[in-house]
């Protein structure tokens, strides 16, 4: 099965989400990755989370690490209640957190042997619950997002001490993720000008050969291959808004038809107009 790409600019505003879901309002289980960080605290028996070709059987105590890229989805039980806390993190805003001791990049390594999903028991996840109890029941009428943040910040701590394993990233990896953060956040912003990779190289500073060679180690795809999922991406979310598709496909950065046609049903299968009809 096909991964689909799920940008952040299509699921939430700003450097942070955090939300509870259940089998009310879970997203249709389908294979996706994303271009941010996402810690998954599991409350209850959710199902079979599959990550990277590999599945575990997610209960209560079970905590989800996905690095950017990483594909992965929940094939969860319609008719089994249970709870899952789900924390969106902006890489700006993760390293951000980074200390000289403590780079939170270990625990998203696929070297750690706690990635991607480990346990804590009962004892010791009760300090996990008293932070989303305070996410849920505390946060005052002014500076929520502070408050938030402040939460975000002791949580990752809890899983730096429960989940390091003496694997580390160096700072050269933490600059890597902080210019490759810079290049998806302006390539999201300019989607429908110019995105050469000579351009992109002169936007970090990089040679064209470095940029392309760290964005190919840190999430396992192709610069030029991101920048046309991203395309198709927001030609898709366009395609229901009623503006002609020749015009879409100058929004999401095609300026050639032809080869936007081509383009967007090898990569959804369907031609502009059937996906727009059935949608």
């Amino acid at each position: 099965m096909k991964a689909a790409f799920l940008s952040r600019f299509s699921i939430y505003t700003g450097d942070y989400n955090c939300l509870f879901r259940n089998s009310n309002n879970e997203l249709t289980a389908k294979l996706h990755y994303h271009d941010f960080y996402e810690i998954v605290i599991y409350l209850g028996c959710a199902g079979v989370f599959k990550i990277n070709d590999k599945e575990y059987e997610v209960t209560r105590g079970d905590i989800a690490l996905i690095n950017m890229f990483d594909p992965h989805t929940l094939i969860y039980n319609k008719n089994m209640p249970y709870e899952r806390f789900s924390i969106c993190i902006d890489p700006n805003l993760l390293l951000s957190f980074n200390t000289p001791h403590s780079n939170l990049l270990n625990i998203f390594s696929k070297e750690n042997k706690n990635y991607p999903v480990f346990h804590v028991e009962d004892k010791f996840f009760e300090k996990y619950l008293n932070l989303l109890d305070m996410f849920s029941n505390e946060k005052p009428e002014y500076g929520k997002d502070i408050f938030e943040k402040a939460l975000i910040h002791q949580l990752t701590a809890y899983l730096f001490n429960d989940c390091y394993d003496g694997i580390h990233f160096d700072n050269a990896d933490s600059r890597h993720i902080s210019a490759i953060s810079e290049l998806v956040n302006y390539i999201n912003d300019h989607l429908n000008e110019d995105l050469s990779l000579n351009k992109l190289a002169r936007k970090i500073n990089y040679s064209e050969y470095y940029m392309c060679r760290i964005f190919k180690k840190v999430t396992n795809s192709t610069l030029t291959n991101y920048i046309v999922e991203k395309r198709i991406e927001q030609a898709c979310r366009l395609l229901n808004s009623g503006i002609p598709v020749n015009k879409i496909a100058e929004k999401a950065g095609f300026h050639n038809y032809s080869y936007f046609y081509k383009t967007f049903k090898r990569h959804t299968g369907k031609s502009p107009s059937e996906y727009k009809e059935q949608q």
